[in-house]
């Protein structure tokens, strides 16, 4: 064997090697790490107005942060509230033992995203706020509220849940 032919098996072999970094690398990068995959943290906040008369004006406020490299568009986010009389004993939720159960409906999976809008969206780096207001009744001490999305691409389900005391915020 000739320095020519060992010359290009040592340069063969290093471009072999620098392949095989290479793909290693593009795997980590983007299949573990994937950088273009929306990564929204989702938060939930409610502030209660009053009472006027039998209700409470009550704001719901939304938040997703989107710490992602990609815009991210909520074609729907629902809100879910249910809530436990001031006049009831706590009970337990049998089916979710020892979860707290809330019996009453509120409301019941509404899309807050206005149908004539489309979508609400959120750019990299964006942390964005939806209101919601709503009317609660004074005879609701506490409520639990769950709001939910779904990931454009993978249909994923991602929520948040919160428990609030029904009254006046000073």
């Amino acid at each position: 064997m000739n320095t020519k032919d060992t010359l290009d098996l040592i340069l063969n072999g290093v471009q072999l090697l620098f392949v095989v970094i290479g793909g290693v690398w593009a795997y980590f990068r983007f299949r573990r790490e994937n950088p273009l995959h929306p990564r929204i943290e989702f938060g939930l906040k409610c502030k209660f107005y009053g009472p006027i008369h039998s209700s409470y004006l009550a704001t719901f406020t939304i938040i997703a942060n989107n710490k992602g490299n990609v815009e991210h568009r909520f074609s729907e986010i629902r809100l879910k509230i249910r809530g436990i009389k001031g006049d009831e004993d706590l009970t337990v939720f049998e089916k979710y033992a020892p979860m707290v159960e809330f019996p009453e409906k509120i409301i019941d999976k509404v899309n807050i995203v206005p149908p004539q809008f489309g979508y609400f969206f959120v750019r990299p780096g964006v942390n964005q706020s939806f209101n919601y207001p709503t009317q609660i009744s004074k005879e609701i001490r506490y409520i639990i509220v769950r709001a939910t999305f779904k990931y454009q691409l993978t249909n994923d389900l991602h929520t948040t849940e919160e428990v609030f005391e029904v009254k006046e915020m000073l």
